[in-house]
């Protein structure tokens, strides 16, 4: 019978060595695929999460806009409900307020203001000769110089057609109210251009003071108006 044959122990050694060897490197690379597997499932989340951020930041920044334009727009309205459609100035509700809070506010601090009742003279024929457009040019000139007249403290309005109001706050007593309505009287007086033509107008100020002429918007209105009158049958151009 012969002898059962027995492997090389060296060979035995090697043979499994590089099983070893082969079965490792095999797990290695399955390890290998899985990193890399897991890698490209993170940069696709991470891709998904950036659109998302980015898509996230528009919609935001679109609010955001959206919002800022509807302030803008409620602003607006805003504006254009306290003022005079041609001239921008204040309209007679608002001024009304305005004269109301001056009221309140000087008898708590025991100050003084004016109110100006203000009518152009002659400003009729503007509109015949010239048109409404021409008339509307005037009168646009006319809130500018005032506007430009007054402190930040003060307020104009247009009261209807030529007339206008102007509210001169904390004045320092009359005679400082009477040489402010004269000059304006002067500044009123100078040319205005309409199409190309020179136009000369003039006007009419009446005046009331607060206390003296009422403790009322109202009344104190009618008494500047009463005033503006006198002014006018003096021949305009002046201060009553």
């Amino acid at each position: 019978m012969n002898e059962p044959q027995y492997a090389n122990p060296q060979v035995l050694r090697n043979t499994m060595l590089q099983l070893n060897v082969e079965a490792l490197s095999a797990e290695m690379v399955r390890m290998r695929c899985e990193v890399i597997l897991q890698q490209n499932i993170w940069l696709r989340q991470q891709r998904h999460l950036q659109q998302h951020n980015q898509l996230l930041l528009l919609t935001l920044m679109q609010a955001v806009s959206q919002n800022a334009s509807t302030q803008t727009k409620l602003q607006q309205v805003n504006l254009e409900s306290q003022c005079d459609a041609l001239t921008k100035t204040l309209n007679r509700s608002i001024m009304l307020d305005r004269i109301d809070h001056a009221i309140s506010m000087s008898k708590r601090q025991r100050r003084r203001f004016a109110l100006l009742f203000i009518d152009l003279d002659r400003f009729k024929p503007v509109n015949d000769q010239h048109g409404h457009a021409a008339g509307d040019a005037v009168l646009l000139q006319v809130s500018a110089r005032l506007t430009a007249a007054v402190r930040d403290s003060d307020a104009v309005s247009r009261h209807g057609g030529d007339e206008f109001l102007l509210l001169l706050n904390d004045i320092k007593d009359n005679q400082a109210a009477t040489l402010f309505a004269n000059k304006l009287v002067q500044v009123l007086a100078q040319p205005y251009q309409i199409a190309g033509a020179s136009v000369l107008l003039s006007a009419s100020i009446g005046m009331a003071l607060f206390p003296e002429h009422g403790n009322s918007a109202h009344t104190l209105i009618s008494c500047a108006d009463a005033a503006m009158y006198r002014a006018k049958q003096q021949g305009g151009n002046r201060v009553c």
